[in-house]
């Protein structure tokens, strides 16, 4: 079954855009297992060319891509409010496969996954992320805890999956599905301000640190740090624990209460990570 949606965008700039990804190389592409993706980069807009689009965080079917619409417009108006997402504008399915076109983030991703392996690359862009102002871990806290709250699933797994522009701050990418409540799949709804902590910056998930929590990662990241000299591993600490600092202040800003906070940084799986980088 074809299905065409448009939500934010004309019509026939979408397909135009379709169809010249057909003589154009991809800039980025990825596979988690589910959903192989293939980006395609104009100067306002992306094409994502993907499997399973009517599917919904993994197991939900979204045949007529419903689930998907009414995401598309919670997106728009969360933007509209000033919440840094990128939003959906388009997709065009033939039973799942297909593409989603979307707003093109502004600036550049937190971290590309095809130079965690370099300690130079990895130091420098923590040194920067250590510079980023109070303001912008503040908007980043607030942003999370909105986007949580209206149901849509925050996938930190990845840190390419954020943005980051000096202008604007931190911007999130990959919205693609709502939490399992909003489809009947759990009794709980999730809190943004009970989660946005984990979220945004502990160990037990991906964030503008430099630390690694999936297993295929592991052993990349600990055969990094192994080449690090005295002197690096001691600047890589301070600059993660500058990161740290930012983002428990942020939470605190956000009405993230002390015992959430110390609930989690004084978990076991926590100290374990936090040894693993070097900041216990």
């Amino acid at each position: 079954m074809i299905i065409e949606k448009y939500f934010g965008i004309d019509c026939e700039a979408a397909q135009q855009m379709i169809e010249a990804t057909k003589n154009m190389a991809s800039e980025k592409h990825g596979d988690n297992g589910f959903q192989n993706t293939k980006v395609f980069l104009f100067d306002e807009y992306a094409v994502l060319k993907m499997q399973n689009i009517n599917v919904r965080n993994v197991e939900t079917q979204d045949t007529d891509l419903k689930h998907l619409e009414r995401l598309s417009k919670t997106l728009l108006d969360l933007q509209e409010q000033g919440v840094n997402v990128v939003p959906i504008l388009a997709v065009q399915s033939d039973d799942g496969e297909g593409c989603i076109i979307q707003q093109r983030a502004k600036g550049i991703e937190l971290y590309d996954r095809d130079k965690l392996n370099n300690k130079n690359y990895v130091l420098e862009r923590t040194k920067f992320f250590s510079n980023v102002p109070q303001e912008h871990f503040d908007k980043f806290i607030a942003d999370t805890i909105r986007i949580i709250d209206e149901g849509i699933i925050v996938d930190s797994v990845g840190k390419d999956n954020f943005f980051y522009h000096e202008a604007i701050g931190f911007q999130f990418i990959d919205l693609n599905s709502h939490d399992d409540y909003e489809y009947g799949l759990s009794n709980e709804k999730p809190q943004g301000n009970k989660i946005a902590f984990l979220k945004c910056f502990l160990p037990l998930s991906h964030c503008p640190c430099y630390f690694v929590s999936m297993p295929k990662y592991s052993e990349m990241v600990l055969h990094l740090l192994s080449e690090l000299t005295d002197e690096e591993h001691n600047a890589l600490k301070e600059y993660n624990k500058t990161i740290f600092e930012k983002c428990q202040i942020a939470s605190k800003n956000n009405g993230i209460i002390d015992e959430i906070i110390s609930g989690w940084i004084t978990s076991h799986e926590f100290i374990l990570k936090m040894q693993e980088v070097g900041l216990l």
